[in-house]
């Protein structure tokens, strides 16, 4: 289902500009930017509810929120609608829906509103196959012939004023450990692209350390698989 708007293109809470979580980000803290790194693990939550009920995303936008009425927004899922969610904050679970068109929403929902169910800790190999999509971003893997091995492609775009783009991408391949797959040595220096993604049934959720790419390309987001 499309997340539904009271008003069209209310949608502030999310920054396509990944912004790296940090020490000094508030517990309060969800926001888009930050979600692929805001939490080590992810769960899928199923909004629960009657039929046609309203569950409304909460802002982080002061110190009283989410607990606050005030900080309800006015973009809301409905029951049957699937999040991914990290973190937990006073009730409130940090969540994030990507419609089929549009922007993601991110932002806080009442943990009793949602049933949060794990992720298979051991998928197939073969739920990582295909088309994975965020925005404009594209991420592929396809059988490699050592196995267990998949053969990871991918492109990013940043586009800036006028015809200010640039342009990242991967081309490489992994051995996924669970339901996590990383590329990129740890041991390798700081300037080496670095990508974790962690696999939730048809949500792939990747992070990156922006060195995949020209300046301000990230991978990091939440994917869909692409049908």
């Amino acid at each position: 289902m499309m997340i539904r708007l009271l008003i069209a293109g209310a949608i502030a809470m999310f920054v396509m500009t990944a912004v790296a979580q940090t020490d000094e980000d508030p517990a309060s803290s969800c926001r888009g930017g930050s979600f692929p790194s805001a939490s080590p693990e992810f769960k899928i939550g199923t909004v629960k509810g009657v039929k046609n009920e309203r569950v409304y995303f909460y802002d982080d936008a002061e110190n009283k929120c989410p607990a606050s009425e005030t900080c309800r927004t006015k973009a809301y899922v409905l029951p049957g609608d699937r999040l991914v969610v990290s973190r937990s904050f006073k009730g409130f679970v940090c969540s994030w829906y990507g419609p089929p068109k549009g922007l993601p929403t991110v932002g806080w929902i009442k943990i009793d509103k949602l049933s949060i169910t794990d992720a298979p800790d051991t998928p197939a190999l073969n739920d990582w196959l295909g088309n994975w999509g965020y925005a404009d971003n594209r991420i592929t893997f396809t059988d490699n012939k050592l196995k267990g091995y998949l053969n990871v492609t991918g492109e990013a775009t940043w586009k800036g004023l006028g015809d200010n783009v640039h342009e990242g991408g991967l081309d490489d391949r992994a051995e996924p450990n669970g339901r996590i797959l990383k590329i990129g040595d740890a041991n390798t220096h700081q300037y080496v692209c670095k990508v974790s993604m962690q696999l939730l049934g048809s949500f792939l959720v990747v992070k990156d350390n922006m060195n995949c790419g020209g300046a301000n390309v990230t991978f990091s987001g939440v994917y869909r698989k692409q049908m």
